[in-house]
């Protein structure tokens, strides 16, 4: 993943947002920009091997046993990569116990986006054990939301093949982004309390002058990231604006609604399901016996979802 220049870009996606305001909102705006700015242009590169990766992955002329290879060289994503694979997102019947084996079981575009994930993590542990602590609060949410795309999309067969697992995990990059950014100005709009209320965005972009669904999709895009996935971080709160990924943006928006109450550590009995907007687009045009056995099974998704990160089985 090569970053470009992405200064002048984010520029245009603060003063985009831009509307009349107080001086004192124009210049907390202000501010917040030159930090994300800063913060971009001093975010150290991806690993040489990390980078090598995606250049394979990238190439459909890759053989499975020529990108193992290299990736062995990187502990991190190695570990990364076996977990997944051996995890009860994909593992079916014999454990994968070498590498090659799991790349193949997971794919090369899974790997090419479990490659972006498992290495931007990594970034993180670059920073102050506070934020570090944080971070990894966001990042358990992330996994739980991408575990939950996963179990609806297998039996309800969505025709997502990994994808669906890295939106989940990436949807909230700019929250991220923005906690790392400055933490003061974060924690104005944002007391990580996952309670998402409809006014969210706008009161991000009132405060700060842009909103972290924004700023994601403007860092995704110029990570190089699929278009897939930076739609889906752009949009998971606003699914009727994605295009052509619109369904996998329902998706992550259902999944994330569910893994905020999770995260909240409130009784899974007690879920609403049909407050999950999300949920219902998904759903909307679904026969009624398919999306009554959904809401039947949504408990038990949760449940499961739970028990798998506590096991450790997502961790990179």
């Amino acid at each position: 993943m090569i970053l470009k220049p992405i200064a002048d870009i984010l520029r245009k996606v603060f003063r985009s947002n831009e509307r009349p305001v107080k001086d004192e909102r124009a210049e907390t705006a202000a501010r917040l920009e030159q930090k994300i700015l800063a913060l971009v242009d001093n975010m150290p590169p991806l690993p040489d091997t990390a980078s090598r990766a995606l250049v394979l992955a990238r190439d459909p002329n890759t053989k499975f046993a020529e990108f193992a290879r290299l990736i062995e060289a990187d502990a991190a994503l190695a570990t990364g990569i076996l977990r997944i694979a051996n995890s009860p997102l994909y593992a079916s019947g014999c454990p994968a116990t070498k590498l090659q084996q799991a790349v193949v079981r997971l794919g090369m575009l899974q790997c090419q986006n479990l490659i972006v994930s498992i290495s931007m993590k990594s970034l993180f542990r670059q920073m102050a054990p506070g934020l570090q602590a944080q971070c990894a609060v966001l990042w358990h949410h992330a996994y739980v939301t991408a575990f939950l795309c996963r179990q609806i999309n297998r039996p309800y067969r969505l025709g997502f093949d990994g994808e669906e697992f890295s939106a989940g995990l990436l949807h909230d990059l700019g929250r991220i982004l923005l906690l790392l950014a400055d933490p003061e100005y974060f924690h104005r709009v944002d007391g990580l309390n996952f309670r998402e209320e409809a006014d969210l965005l706008e009161r991000e972009r009132d405060c700060l002058g842009i909103d972290h669904c924004e700023l994601g999709g403007w860092f995704g895009e110029y990570s190089k990231l699929p278009a897939t996935l930076i739609e889906a971080i752009r949009f998971h709160h606003e699914p009727h604006r994605a295009d052509k990924t619109k369904r996998l943006v329902e998706l992550v928006a259902a999944a994330d609604h569910m893994a905020n109450h999770l995260q909240r550590e409130e009784d899974v009995e007690r879920y609403q399901p049909e407050e999950n907007a999300g949920l219902a687009a998904l759903s909307a045009n679904w026969p009624e016996a398919r999306r009554e056995r959904l809401l039947g099974e949504i408990a038990s998704m949760m449940n499961e979802s739970v028990e798998a990160v506590a096991r450790g089985t997502t961790d990179s």
